[in-house]
């Protein structure tokens, strides 16, 4: 049986990527699947990410007409969820990607994604690895993974997928939220389908562990999920990075 081809809008916020965009780019160009386009918000920018972008389109020699694939917009406030909202509105896709700049997805990503997202689905994100070989962060990651992959938690990885009409049917991200903005679009989205985490794997950077510090990260973390379930989402210092 054929699968049918969806069109793929991977949204990609980015403040202040500027060591980061290039790679995450190169390796969407080389997807094995050609139905998407690539749409970068840089929200809040104050360094070279934009040029970084336009560099890598003029000195392209695949190909790929990357004039084409890759469209750049902005927004002056340094807000994920807002560069997310003016992404999705750009979007001419059939899904929506949401991709943090600091996340690669392997080159078989998007056809699975593709294969693997049915109507029954609102909500998808892949399992994770860390980009580094250090212990403890491939036993977070796996932590995580667990948690996502056996349903226990609904949570997301650097990849949030779901369907474009679903998503404006719920007004997209809520721009008040500055953390876990993601598990509140997983739970609004929930009237329309399952969650799932598909069984493929991004590589996303441990760069946060590595400024605060594993503890730091797990107590910031906890506190966080403490708050959800108690029903206390509040504003928070989050960084802006994504």
């Amino acid at each position: 049986m054929t699968i049918k081809e969806k069109y793929i809008s991977i949204i990609i916020p980015a403040n202040n990527e500027e060591r980061y965009i290039n790679k995450t780019l190169i390796n969407l160009i080389k997807q094995d699947y050609a139905f998407f386009e690539i749409i970068v918000v840089l929200n809040g920018c104050s360094d070279e990410t934009e040029s970084v972008i336009k560099k890598l389109i003029n000195n392209y020699k695949g190909d790929k007409n990357l004039n084409q694939l890759i469209k750049i917009h902005s927004c002056n406030v340094a807000n994920v969820s807002l560069a997310r909202n003016i992404g999705a509105e750009k979007a001419k896709g059939d899904l929506l990607l949401f991709l943090d700049a600091d996340t690669i997805l392997k080159d078989d990503c998007l056809k699975i994604i593709n294969s693997k997202f049915k109507t029954n689905h609102s909500f998808a994100t892949l399992k994770v690895k860390p980009d580094q070989k250090n212990l403890s962060f491939k036993f977070l990651m796996a932590l995580k993974n667990l948690m996502h992959s056996s349903g226990f938690y609904h949570g997301s990885s650097g990849v949030q997928i779901c369907r474009r009409k679903d998503f404006e049917n719920i007004y997209g991200f809520n721009e008040s939220i500055v953390v876990k903005e993601n598990k509140d679009l997983i739970r609004r989205l929930g009237k329309y389908g399952d969650y799932i985490c598909i069984n493929n794997f991004c590589i996303t950077s441990m760069r946060r562990f590595e400024k605060w510090g594993l503890l730091k990260a797990a107590f910031f973390w906890i506190k966080q999920w403490v708050l959800e379930f108690s029903g206390k989402l509040q504003k928070t210092n989050y960084e802006k990075i994504r």
